[in-house]
């Protein structure tokens, strides 16, 4: 699960100056029990209750009966200057990310901010 993934890599990330942030469209009260269920998490988890992140970054699913704006189970890069610079989107070939890429490219995108 990537919450639990990332939360074991926190730690290293933070040190290099990486923010970590978890999104869903659930409610903060549910974020607190979920977080609380996995017993704990390092970082914050950001509520996009009204859908509007998950629309920004064009990970809204409207094809599932039922769940209207949900998203697509995403991983974002995102540099100093709200550039993209990674992504993943989960897949049937592809359902978990990459996490040591992930934070590869994070180091990346720390780096090239830091040099510019």
């Amino acid at each position: 699960m990537e919450l639990t993934e990332f939360r074991s890599r926190h730690e290293a990330a933070a040190a290099d100056g990486i923010g970590i942030y978890g999104i869903s469209v659930d409610s903060v009260f549910s974020h607190t029990a979920f977080a609380k269920e996995l017993g704990g998490l390092p970082y914050e988890l950001i509520a996009d209750f009204e859908r509007k992140m998950v629309t920004d970054y064009e990970v809204r699913r409207d094809d599932v009966e039922g769940y209207s704006g949900i998203p697509r189970r995403t991983v974002l890069v995102i540099d100093g200057e709200g550039v993209i610079r990674y992504s993943w989107v989960t897949s049937r070939e592809m359902p978990q990310p990459d996490y040591d890429l992930v934070i590869e490219e994070a180091r990346k995108a720390s780096v090239a901010a830091g040099a510019g």
